[in-house]
């Protein structure tokens, strides 16, 4: 064997076994087809063993053999082809390649020679179809739920509001940045902007009851939650979220459309929302600007009939820390 021989042969390996590729070639004169190593081991067939198209055309996986058939006809009119398709081993393996096959034409523009170079590509195809199916999957529980999706950039400023202005009749351009807030109830956009921020700010999942001016030109109420999506090393991508329609029976309790008024929460409401939120008295009522005195006797009972204002003071910085109270057969209940 010469120099240049081994060297080619030498450089052919490192190619096969770095890249899982394969190599053949067809010399039409004497009807040998040579394989390399490379396509051995991926087909699962010594290299020893004689090819025939016949028997290259059988490795191919029967549901896609068909799709193939024209492949030889082809090549003979002298077309290079690029195909993908699966193949089955001797042991009954599948791998899906994807394959080439360049013909050189002689001095008189006729094919003189085939040659093809096999790519083993089972795991990207998998890895595709694993994406496929999760993706399918998230479509149908979205359906399922009736849920809305929602994209935002590192900053919160929406960036894909597709669903949105389908559900609010609004236009693309006065969704972009906080536009999105104008067909979110007056008396809850305060409130959900302020949990928005807090979200990004401590990069944390976004939960919120709220209330939704939709085409049809009524309110109804949604639960809005969000979480940001990092990539792999950590750092936040972009945010994703949900919008889920809230009925009829489990709406938040807060006063009609357009009103203020808002019943009053309860004492052990509002110290069961601050033992979920582990806030002190203090901290709520600076998140509240209702005075520690006012709060405690809230929550003793003893402040006896408390301003519509000062119970929608608490509420809200309750809902605003991730606090939910919601009303199921006549009884509230409250959820982070």
């Amino acid at each position: 064997m010469s120099a240049s021989a081994s060297f080619f042969q030498n450089v052919l390996r490192l190619v096969e076994d770095q890249g899982q590729i394969g190599f053949w070639w067809h010399d039409l004169a004497s009807g040998r087809i040579t394989v390399s190593p490379g396509l051995a081991r991926i087909s699962g067939v010594p290299a020893s063993v004689p090819r025939t198209r016949l028997s290259m055309l059988n490795c191919i996986h029967p549901q896609d053999r068909p799709f193939q058939s024209d492949m030889m006809e082809l090549i003979d009119k002298g077309q290079p082809l690029r195909r993908e398709f699966r193949i089955v081993r001797p042991d009954g393996t599948i791998r899906w390649v994807s394959s080439r096959i360049d013909v050189v034409l002689g001095d008189d523009g006729q094919p003189v020679r085939f040659i093809g170079v096999v790519v083993d590509v089972t795991e990207r195809r998998e890895a595709q179809r694993a994406v496929e199916f999760n993706h399918g999957r998230r479509a149908a529980l979205l359906e399922a739920t009736s849920a809305l999706t929602w994209i935002a950039d590192l900053s919160g400023q929406s960036i894909d509001h597709t669903a949105w202005c389908g559900l609010t009749g609004m236009l693309p351009e006065h969704c972009s940045g906080q536009g999105w807030l104008d067909a979110v109830h007056p008396n809850d956009r305060d409130r959900v902007r302020a949990a928005y921020r807090a979200a990004l700010a401590k990069d944390e999942t976004y939960n919120v009851d709220y209330r939704v001016l939709t085409q049809e030109g009524v309110y109804r109420w949604f639960n809005a939650r969000s979480a940001p999506v990092r990539d792999a090393s950590g750092a936040i991508r972009e945010w994703q979220g949900v919008l889920l329609p809230i009925d009829d029976n489990h709406r938040p309790v807060v006063g009609d459309v357009g009103g203020d008024e808002v019943p009053t929460l309860t004492g052990e409401q509002i110290r069961g929302a601050r033992g979920l939120l582990d806030w002190s008295l203090a901290q709520l009522a600076a998140a509240s600007g209702v005075s520690v005195s006012t709060i405690k006797r809230m929550e003793d009972g003893s402040e006896g009939s408390t301003r519509a204002s000062k119970s929608e003071a608490v509420r809200r910085a309750l809902q605003n820390g991730g606090v939910s109270f919601r009303t199921v057969d006549g009884s509230t209940w409250i959820s982070r």
